[in-house]
């Protein structure tokens, strides 16, 4: 039987979202979490059980969040295989928040918490998404991060923002109601169970935001790579609709009908092509640039990396600040750019890189490998010697600070450190 992708309409809404943890696996989590915090009330030990339950709870809710995000309508079974690092992650943002709101609450400063808890919850959709799709902590603390992803999905991001935020808030409120009328572990195993409830409904809202605006986000589903392994049939048929329709002159509704459908499916490269070629004689270059870095994506996962980079080339070639959405990729594009002799293609490409994030780990490799293209097959020493220079003054790790020290020092006379 064929499952509906969920749509932004269905698996968005309030009714679906709450009741999603009470389904299926979901409530079998949620049912095992809650008793498992019974262990918390073991003398000597209980705190550590509690906190093992709790990161294990956090573990399940971001499976929860990449299945949903995947294309996935059933909740994972409870295997908790989510990436241990990012949890660690969020934990340690979650820990160093409440220490500072303890702090203020002591020390009788209550603006600043509520400033604090607001700017939290501002990040928090950003942060959830960024760090559940691979992206580093400071990427993911970043403000600018929140502001592009509100950027690119729009209004949507402002409700994500407030239904995490009740979500979040109502077990404890739930608390406050229950703990002064039942006895002590009745109340904290239903307070616990609203905390597990809010915890899973609030990740698989994120899963249901980065669904539905995978190409925005850069993201690809699961479930549309799992589909492009398989030839479609139906790809020929839209196109040609689209072509009728494109034919007739109405340019907008062939591209609402591509668009919508590489909404609800995986679409072979050719639709792609088609939709990026409609969005340019439009004049919606503004798409065009989202949906290419989408279409990248999507090209080097079916290993056309040739075609990636002519792509990419073209892009280039009108914005020159053009940012490849996956730092891994863009570095990869540009070592083939300069094994085809397309040097100032490739460093074009280390460059933009280094814009979009001058402390990426890799930083200083772009650096180096933008240098020495530059200075040994460019004869360009004096742009090489700026690339370096640029990634020393952004570098916090000595060791590939000292290889841009030393890849400076190489260069010929005069050239100043």
């Amino acid at each position: 039987m064929n499952r509906r992708r969920p749509s932004a309409n269905a698996a968005c809404s309030l009714r679906q979202i709450a009741l999603y943890p009470l389904q299926g696996d979901a409530l079998l989590a949620l049912c095992v979490f809650t008793l498992a915090g019974m262990l918390a009330w073991l003398p000597g030990a209980g705190g550590v059980f509690a906190l093992i339950t709790y990161f294990a709870a956090y573990k399940y809710a971001f499976e929860l969040l990449l299945a949903t995000g995947n294309g996935r309508d059933a909740a994972p079974i409870l295997v908790v295989d989510a990436p241990t690092g990012a949890v660690w992650r969020l934990l340690a943002v979650l820990l160093v928040l409440l220490t500072v709101g303890l702090y203020c609450r002591h020390a009788d400063m209550p603006g600043t918490a509520l400033l604090l808890l607001a700017a939290f919850v501002w990040l928090q959709p950003a942060l959830l998404l960024a760090l559940a799709t691979g992206d580093g902590l400071w990427r993911a603390l970043n403000p600018a991060t929140a502001w592009q992803m509100a950027a690119r999905i729009g209004a949507p991001y402002f409700a994500v923002m407030t239904g995490l935020f009740l979500f979040q808030a109502l077990p404890l409120v739930a608390g406050k109601m229950l703990v002064p009328y039942l006895p002590g572990f009745v109340a904290a195993l239903l307070v616990d169970a609203a905390f597990y409830w809010g915890l899973f409904a609030s990740f698989h809202l994120l899963g249901c935001v980065l669904y539905r605006y995978h190409e925005e986000l850069g993201h690809v589903p699961a479930r549309h790579q799992e589909a492009l392994l398989t030839p479609r049939a139906q790809d020929q048929t839209l196109l040609e609709h689209a072509a009728r329709i494109a034919t007739q002159g109405d340019l907008q509704a062939a591209l609402a009908l591509l668009r919508e459908t590489m909404r609800e499916r995986a679409v072979g490269l050719d639709v792609h092509a088609r939709y990026r070629q409609l969005l340019l004689e439009t004049g919606d270059a503004a798409t065009a640039e989202t949906h290419a870095g989408h279409f990248l994506t999507v090209l080097l996962l079916e290993k056309h990396e040739r075609r990636a980079l002519g792509l990419l080339h073209e892009i280039m070639a009108t914005n020159p600040g053009f940012t490849p959405p996956d730092p891994e990729h863009g570095n990869l594009l540009a070592a083939r750019a300069c094994d085809a002799g397309q040097c100032r293609l490739a460093v074009s490409i280390w460059q933009a890189l280094l814009r979009a994030d001058p402390r990426h780990p890799q930083a200083s490799q772009w650096a180096l490998q933008a240098a020495q293209v530059l200075q040994h097959r460019l004869d360009a020493p004096a742009d090489a010697a700026t690339v370096l220079r640029s990634a020393r003054e952004a570098c916090r790790e000595d060791a590939q600070r000292a290889q841009l020290e030393a890849a400076l020092a190489l260069l010929p006379p005069g050239m100043p450190a």
